[in-house]
């Protein structure tokens, strides 16, 4: 195979990515400062893990904001812009189920959404910027009363995605977006399941017998990010192991 196809022209290339003191967030940082990226490590709180992460990733930088509150997206974009002078790549992978409703959409759509307003004319300054959204499976399917809101903001952030891709298309600014399944972070360690008997069901529904390993996902959503996958935009990619 030539060098060409190998080359995922990231060299230099300054990212941000949100969510990244752990699992996917983490695995997608460590995986593009691995190809040459000069990565910003957004987390909701300074903590060691974000700082883990930002050891394994030469050149880096933590920023931390709650992105569940009103307001804090914009400052965030403004402290990695002062910082990187610019942006290449936007991965919108922060999320989780706030017990509060607005809370819940606040961090899985409203914040996804301001930050590729912010991002939006330094991406199509560059001629090939590109957004990776980070959704779930719970987007495409009915979901539990506990995650009505995390599955609405999903899906409508995975309509956002096509919706933006249309528009950046003639600027060079591609937006995909990544549906993971059922994927083993920490975040998979529910209170309410001490001996992991509802994880172990939960696994057992999966067609392919496992859970993903962040790493998986992260590979998808850098793929998506460079230039391997300069033609392809608008496009949500199901990772979810036959689900």
């Amino acid at each position: 195979m030539s060098k060409s196809l190998l080359d995922h022209g990231l060299t230099g290339k300054r990212v941000l990515v949100t969510g990244a003191a752990r699992g996917i967030g983490a695995a997608a940082a460590r995986r593009f400062a691995a190809l040459g990226a000069k990565v910003g490590i957004h987390c909701r709180q300074r903590h060691p893990g974000a700082d883990a992460v930002a050891a394994d990733c030469a050149g880096s930088a933590v920023f931390a904001a709650d992105l569940s509150v009103a307001g804090t997206a914009r400052p965030l974009f403004d402290a990695f812009l002062a910082w990187s002078s610019g942006i290449d790549i936007l991965v919108n992978n922060a999320g989780g189920v706030p017990a509060e409703p607005a809370a819940c959409r606040r961090l899985n759509l409203d914040a996804p959404l301001e930050l590729m307003d912010a991002a939006w004319p330094y991406l199509a300054a560059s001629r090939a910027g590109s957004v990776v959204n980070v959704s779930s499976v719970v987007a495409g399917r009915a979901a539990s009363a506990r995650l009505a809101e995390y599955a609405l903001a999903k899906a409508a952030l995975e309509q956002a995605t096509r919706n933006r891709a249309l528009a950046g298309a003639p600027s060079g600014i591609r937006v995909n977006a990544v549906r993971p399944g059922l994927t083993d972070t920490d975040l998979n360690r529910w209170p309410d399941d001490p001996d992991r008997a509802k994880w172990a069901a939960r696994v057992a529904r999966v067609p392919m017998g496992r859970a993903a390993r962040p790493e998986e996902i992260a590979a998808a959503i850098v793929f998506l990010a460079s230039g391997l996958a300069g033609y392809t935009t608008g496009t949500v990619l199901t990772l979810a192991g036959g689900e």
